[in-house]
């Protein structure tokens, strides 16, 4: 055992005023003349030793309690668990938490700003010679360089506030290789965060026991929260002038329940739609709202609730697209003419909603693809492997494929009649209002065997031999759909059938590479846009609405599509433009990870269990009491808590000295 401040031992001098007061007796004694002393003596002898005990437990108890006191402000340590903050070799890493949860509120101000005092307060009481880095969830390369003292002070109150969360692992692999790139031999790692359990991923670490450990967990007074989860469309293709919807999923976590929660619409900044959803206490809603409208091109829309304090989910940003017609491309071997390529043609073409062509596979050029909604490929022998993969790669994207057996299959002749229709399947939510026990469903005269090409094949129509009709494959965001009858009279009255109408219908509307709705900060580092001489014509920059901020992102081609990866992280959830020099050329909506919004934390002790458990040096996992403590930092440097028990001694001397005075006659 070692002492922070061994010059306090002197005070040990002390423990020779009880002792000179116990061996030297300096009461004057008053003689009484008493007539008979023969009784008196013999009680004296009695009493004599039975004092003396008494006078030497409280002379120990009162040398105790000076030893006590003078020990506790020696702060004793012990030595093998002492930080390595005074080794020049030594790298000190403080890792303040700037996720979105931080914003919630401790006492009076935020859990990030108790993290930043805290840090800065810590640095300030670390030797000046030692050299820093700070690690924040924004991962900024000008911070993970070693600086001096008054750099890392710059930096903590410089950082930024509001950044995507961070895994555990991710922030120790972090540590690693900024100790290797600059020669540190082992790094003190201080760890400001909520530690959310989300947070705490450890695997794949490759543990380190130069890298000691001290965690300060941060509370929040604020434990419950209301967010919006998501939002999807009901349909991918928007219609103009005619009712569409939107879908939004809200999330309660807390222990309260809500009756009529409020949320909100806006598209272009002006209100539209207006709801209430009841939510369980811990529980989630849908609500769904309509919304009309009036011209195509991109609109900028809002989700939005009103929930205190934890406000950064409370909204949810979109992109809607209204495209002025569904363009729908059938692939041919441009040399018959098929009666079920008439059968499209004359479905799809009677109505202003779709924009039909049927073009010879060998003659379409690959950029038609991405603007079309729906492809649909009546003899897959027509195709060369390039065009194949791009069909594959447009379905990917979000579109419908539909593909129908090749001419010169081998086909099975028994005539089969349609006996399973996956009614409870979302494709037919909106296709049937109900089917009646009668229905009149279409035969099949001959029919393929489907390929497995795809390993999540669904069966949407099976024939009364268990063979599947028609599959449902999903690749991507998109939708191929797979027959096992063409649509011509020889194979099967399909065409002829009510079924068939909603049944392409439904295929097209869902079909259609209109982009992402929204992109995830943090998560989404790639933006396909349709501009495939983006990375060549002009330089690509993204802007926020207001031009405050501007980024030179990465661009390059794949395949039919130019890919913008950002470089960095966008700053603020919102809305951004791609800009190809002063154009605007595509809107991209932006939000915050969700995975912030659950309420969900380790306390103390768990953290503590669970570092130690997978090999890391632990040094301490701080109380949240001790986090603004004025000798925090002595107390981690020397791991110093020993003083505490001397404290206790020293009290449990002063009490068995007082209880031996009252009650020891």
């Amino acid at each position: 055992m070692s002492f922070l401040y061994p010059n306090m031992l002197f005070g040990l001098i002390a423990l020779a005023i009880p002792l000179a007061v116990h061996l030297f007796n300096f009461r004057r004694h008053k003689i009484v003349y008493f007539s008979n002393t023969a009784t008196l003596k013999t009680i004296e002898q009695e009493n004599a030793k039975t004092k003396k005990l008494k006078y030497v437990i409280i002379m120990i108890m009162r040398m105790l309690f000076i030893a006590g006191l003078v020990f506790a402000f020696a702060h004793p340590y012990r030595k093998s668990q002492n930080l390595m903050t005074d080794d020049a070799g030594n790298l000190i890493a403080v890792y303040i938490d700037n996720s979105m949860s931080m914003q919630s509120q401790s006492s009076e101000i935020s859990l990030l700003e108790d993290a930043r005092s805290s840090a800065r307060a810590l640095v300030r009481n670390i030797s000046p010679s030692q050299r820093f880095v700070l690690l924040t969830n924004s991962r900024e390369i000008g911070n993970e360089y070693p600086m001096s003292l008054d750099e890392m002070l710059m930096s903590i109150d410089g950082m930024k506030t509001e950044a995507g969360p961070l895994a555990f692992n991710e922030l120790y692999e972090n540590i690693q290789m900024i100790m290797r790139r600059n020669g540190f031999k082992s790094s003190s790692l201080f760890l400001y965060s909520d530690f959310q359990e989300n947070m705490m991923n450890l695997d794949g670490i490759v543990v380190d026991s130069a890298i000691q450990i001290v965690a300060f967990p941060l509370v929040s007074d604020f434990r419950q929260n209301v967010y919006i989860d998501t939002v999807w469309l009901s349909s991918p293709i928007l219609q103009v002038g005619l009712s569409n919807e939107v879908n939004v999923k809200i999330v309660n976590e807390s222990e309260r329940e809500f009756k009529g929660f409020p949320v909100n619409l806006e598209i272009d900044n002006h209100a539209v739609a207006f709801t209430t959803v009841d939510i369980q206490a811990g529980g989630k809603a849908e609500a769904k709202m309509q919304f009309v409208l009036d011209g195509t091109g991109q609109r900028t829309a809002k989700v939005s609730i009103n929930d205190f304090p934890i406000t950064f989910d409370d909204s949810y940003d979109f992109i809607l697209v209204a495209r002025p017609v569904i363009k729908i491309v059938e692939l041919t071997d441009g040399q018959t003419v098929e009666t079920h390529r008439n059968a499209s043609e004359i479905l799809f073409s009677n109505d202003s909603l779709f924009e039909y062509r049927s073009i010879a596979a060998n003659r379409i050029d690959q950029q038609y693809l991405d603007d079309c909604q729906m492809v649909i490929v009546n003899d897959r022998s027509s195709l060369n492997e390039t065009l194949w993969q791009a069909i594959l790669d447009f379905a990917e994207d979000g579109g419908s494929v539909v593909v129908f057996p090749q001419k010169d299959e081998i086909a099975d002749t028994n005539i089969l009649n349609v006996n399973l229709l996956a009614s409870q399947h979302e494709f037919f939510d909106d296709v049937f209002a109900n089917i009646p026990d009668n229905a009149d469903y279409p035969k099949v005269f001959k029919h393929t065997q489907i390929k497995k090409e795809f390993s999540n094949s669904l069966t949407l129509i099976g024939l009364q031999n268990g063979d599947p009709l028609v599959t449902l494959n999903r690749i991507g965001s998109g939708n191929v759909f797979v027959f096992s009858a063409r649509l011509d009279s020889q194979w099967t009255d399909l065409a002829e059938n009510a079924l068939f109408v909603p049944l392409m219908m439904k295929m097209a509307m869902l079909g259609g590479s209109v982009g992402s709705l929204s992109y995830t900060i943090g998560v989404d580092n790639d933006l396909k846009i349709s501009d495939m001489n983006a990375a060549f014509d002009g330089e690509i920059r993204i802007r926020d609405e207001k031009n405050s901020m501007e980024m030179i992102p990465a661009v390059e081609r794949r395949g039919n599509k130019s890919v913008i990866r950002l470089n960095e992280q966008l700053p603020n959830a919102g809305f951004y433009d791609v800009c190809k020099d002063d154009e605007i050329i595509e809107k991209t909506a932006w939000n915050d990870s969700r995975v912030e919004s659950k309420m969900s934390f380790c306390n103390q002790n768990y953290i503590d269990k669970l570092l130690k458990n997978n090999g890391l040096n632990v040094l301490s996992v701080m109380d949240s009491d001790d986090l603004h403590s004025d000798e925090i930092i002595d107390v981690l440097v020397r791991k110093s808590m020993l003083w505490k028990s001397f404290i206790l001694l020293s009290l449990i001397a002063m009490l068995i000295e007082i209880l031996i005075i009252r009650f020891w006659k």
